[in-house]
């Protein structure tokens, strides 16, 4: 186990800690990563769902604007990486939604004010094959099929369609047939009400695995985009675009879709209630989600930043 470091913020004391199962040559102890934080970070980068939220949350706290606003004021970027769509982010975010950049849909699509700055799509024949599969796993499984900015369903995805829509605020469009869609997708979520991860074990995600890019996302969502798409990569965009280095970015996150995008960031924190997974890879972890973790750290990075 690393060093704890123990930190005084608003809200009393903060507890962080290296991460138990990673050892990185030369890691920094938490006390050194606190000293050095103020000229390091200048980018910080968050999954939302399980990591600022529950899953598929309408809303966040507030005080994550304030801090988040604060942030930027200083000169820190601020990226919003989700499984969720840009319309549903924008939404969550909308105080600050043109000032954040929006790695949503798993990296697929990567928005910055009102452009796209990369989209990533699969053929329209795996599209399809995809689709087909959904239908043949025949366990409650439900697809929806997600272009930039919209997410398609047919009648056979009511409860997927019902939760995008009515708890996400994505938006969302029902059609006759998936299989009739010209506009191939950009990522195909499978939904199924209590654990897509174990519903698509079998053979589902085996097979397209091989083929394109997967992430479990979350409980009830199990994703399958491009190739070679994920927040990682679109993270690595980003960094290219501004002349960031991994050393200078902060990233946060729960699920395996967030492997790649901790994998980025030197400053990796897992949430403390995430994924075994997760808190092997980062470097650090934070307080739970239900604690608001990323919010006691952001808080700390910014009382240490230059007034």
């Amino acid at each position: 186990m690393g060093e704890p470091f123990l930190a005084a913020s608003e809200k009393g004391p903060l507890f962080l800690r290296a991460s138990s199962t990673v050892n990185h040559k030369g890691m920094k102890t938490m006390n050194q990563y606190s000293k050095n934080m103020n000229t390091k970070i200048k980018l910080v980068a968050t999954d939302v769902d399980g990591t600022l939220c529950v899953d598929s949350s309408p809303s966040i706290r507030e005080e994550y604007f304030c801090v988040m606003r604060a942030l930027l004021d200083k000169g820190v970027r601020v990226a919003i990486t989700s499984g969720r769509q840009y319309p549903a982010l924008a939404r969550l975010f909308a105080p600050l939604r043109e000032d954040l950049i929006f790695i949503a849909d798993n990296g697929a699509q990567i928005r910055m004010g009102r452009e796209d700055v990369h989209i990533s799509q699969m053929t329209i024949e795996d599209s399809r094959e995809l689709v087909r599969d959904v239908r043949r796993l025949g366990n409650g499984c439900e697809c929806a099929y997600c272009v930039a900015g919209l997410a398609y369903f047919s009648k056979e995805d009511e409860n997927v369609r019902r939760v995008m829509e009515e708890k996400m605020q994505y938006e969302c469009q029902v059609v006759d047939s998936l299989e009739d869609l010209s506009t191939p997708c950009i990522k195909m979520s499978v939904y199924h009400p209590t654990d897509a991860e174990a519903a698509t074990a079998e053979w589902f995600a085996p097979k397209w695995k091989k083929r394109l890019q997967v992430a479990c996302a979350g409980k009830s969502f199990f994703d399958v985009m491009n190739v070679g798409t994920n927040k990682g990569t679109a993270l690595r965009r980003v960094q290219a675009l501004y002349g960031i280095r991994p050393e200078e970015t902060m990233a946060f996150g729960d699920n395996i879709n967030d492997l790649e995008m901790l994998g980025q960031a030197y400053y990796s924190f897992a949430v403390a209630d995430a994924r075994k997974e997760v808190v092997g890879q980062a470097r650090f972890t934070a307080p739970p989600m239900r604690e608001d973790g990323v919010l006691q750290v952001l808080e700390m990075l910014l009382a240490r930043l230059p007034a």
